[in-house]
């Protein structure tokens, strides 16, 4: 039941969620002290974030605001930890998976529920919260559960095609969720990383054209009956986008390469963007706005507050995550396991796109989640794999 409460607790807030995430690194690290299985301590891409971690902590005790800096830096092994933690306890339970699947759809339900909810009472707001307040925006929620929710079901469909009865309207209903919220650039990595998997799956006409119709349909109806979300990501597209000067995250994007150019080999530390930007008057007066907590741009983050040295071990992080799912695998003939978690490893880690902290909780929850979720599938194939061996 603890898997399954993943629903409950995402949907009580951030501190919350961080709970759940940190209580399942307990309960795993428990377990492989109870059963001395320390195998994972071997896998290169976790070594990777292993160094990464310590160059966090280095890049924060130099920095010229050691203090907060630490805060994020200390912390933030508990990503890999649960990354390497979440596909190892769905392993030991032959309904886990399905009750991991279930916390998430129970979110999403509920999650829709009070967006609906929400944009009656306030038929005008630009974006939409949910159960999480002003604090955070509901978005994050519905690409981190709705992403991996939508590939399991549509790969539900390539294996019995009648499942297409419920897959493709579950697929397009969290589609209209993600427009519901006002949120452009979620919307769009969602249809990312749907979109990914039709194609990499090499999915059938029917299922393509299907899920296509629908999500066309699912967008219509949701700009006829809320004109202001359709106003929004029109105004989005043809002027918030990163690289345009009029996004909200030109500046910031501006702001942190400068600062990356100023500090291009150690950076400024974690968690530090704002004190430099305050403190260098001529990164300051590059725009009348405040300066921001972070550049909202994973890499841009990386790359201003931990240098190229830094820059450099995270990519190589990732560079390990994917042969970890490609290991021992065809180009030519993927599972649809494998294919399920390569598109959700590229969308979620997709270098064009918004952000927020790079290093704190945030959105991290949901990107390690993704991450954690697409390392099952392909350790739940190699099981199958083994077990057809033997």
């Amino acid at each position: 039941m603890w898997i399954f409460s993943v629903s409950v607790f995402t949907l009580l807030g951030n501190a919350a969620s961080d709970i759940w995430l940190s209580m399942t690194i307990v309960i795993f690290l428990l377990y492989c002290y109870v059963e001395k299985e320390w195998f994972w301590l071997r896998k290169t891409w976790f070594q990777v974030s292993f160094v990464f971690w310590i160059w966090l902590i280095v890049t924060s005790l130099i920095s010229q605001w050691p203090g907060s800096s630490l805060e994020d830096s200390a912390a933030w092994i508990r990503f890999p930890l649960f990354a390497i933690a979440l596909p190892i306890l769905l392993s030991r339970h032959p309904k886990a998976r399905n009750f991991f699947l279930a916390g998430l759809i129970v979110s999403l339900a509920v999650l829709l529920i009070v967006l609906v909810q929400e944009r009656i009472n306030n038929p005008d707001a630009e974006r939409l919260y949910g159960t999480w307040g002003q604090s955070t925006k509901s978005g994050w929620l519905v690409l981190g559960f709705g992403l991996p929710v939508s590939i399991w079901a549509l790969s539900e469909v390539r294996k019995k095609p009648r499942t297409v009865l419920w897959a493709v309207p579950m697929v397009a209903l969290i589609y209209a969720t993600a427009i519901l919220t006002g949120e452009i650039y979620i919307t769009l990595a969602l249809t990312l990383g749907v979109s990914l998997f039709l194609i990499f799956s090499q999915s059938s006409f029917k299922l393509l054209l299907s899920v296509g119709t629908l999500g066309i349909v699912g967008i219509f109806t949701i700009f006829q009956l809320v004109p202001q979300v359709a106003q929004r990501f029109q105004y989005s597209l043809t002027h918030r986008l990163p690289w345009l000067e009029g996004s909200d995250y030109y500046v910031p994007w501006s702001r942190g390469l400068e600062i990356f150019q100023r500090n291009p080999i150690i950076g400024i530390g974690p968690k530090n963007h704002e004190s430099y930007c305050n403190f260098i008057s001529e990164i300051a007066s590059m725009s009348t706005t405040a300066c921001y907590p972070h550049p909202h741009q994973l890499y841009i983050q990386t790359a201003s507050e931990t240098g190229l040295i830094g820059l450099t071990i995270f990519l190589l992080m990732i560079f390990a995550l994917f042969s970890e799912l490609l290991r021992g695998k065809n180009w030519r003939a993927l599972s649809l396991s494998t294919t399920s978690a390569l598109c959700l490893l590229i969308t979620v880690l997709w270098p064009i796109s918004t952000y927020s902290h790079a290093f704190g909780q945030h959105k991290n929850f949901f990107t390690w989640l993704a991450i954690a979720w697409a390392l099952s599938l392909v350790a739940s194939d190699s099981n199958r794999v083994n077990v057809g061996k033997s």
